[in-house]
């Protein structure tokens, strides 16, 4: 699967239809999977991913309780979707309510998943961390 890379913005069509980027549209020819990511946005899996993470969240045992409240949210607010012919995807109002996504988006490529945010929302989310990440205090280790 090619990696999914990139900030690209859009806006929601009336039907709640977000325009993908033409490269990122081969990996979700089988469809994918919404769900409500973490920081306000919602993540965007394809096909084998979606499988991987599933598998990954569903480890854990029914006796913890944070796999269980994690597996809630986490499969609870997923939805399966299609592109359209124009290579849109069709987030639920639902969804869109949870992250606060009204008209404006930014599509976001992750290596592995899509993210798609509100503008504002994404834009205070990379001021916040801009200043660390340029001068190296934001160790992606801890």
């Amino acid at each position: 699967m090619a990696e999914l890379l990139g900030t690209h913005s859009y806006q929601l069509d009336p039907k709640g239809r977000v325009s993908l980027p033409a490269k990122f549209r081969a990996a979700f020819v089988d469809g994918c999977w919404i769900t409500v990511g973490q920081d306000r946005c919602l993540y965007v899996f394809p096909r084998a991913e979606w499988q991987r993470r599933s598998d990954e969240v569903a480890s854990s045992p029914l006796s913890d309780t944070d796999g269980r409240a994690y597996s809630r949210m986490f499969f609870g607010s997923s939805e399966e979707a299609k592109l359209d012919g124009q290579g849109r995807v069709t987030i639920p109002q639902r969804l869109r309510e949870v992250v606060g996504i009204e008209k404006e988006t930014v599509v976001l490529g992750v290596r592995d998943r899509m993210e798609i945010w509100d503008r504002e929302t994404y834009e205070r989310y990379t001021a916040g961390f801009a200043d660390a990440y340029q001068t190296g205090a934001l160790d992606p280790r801890r």
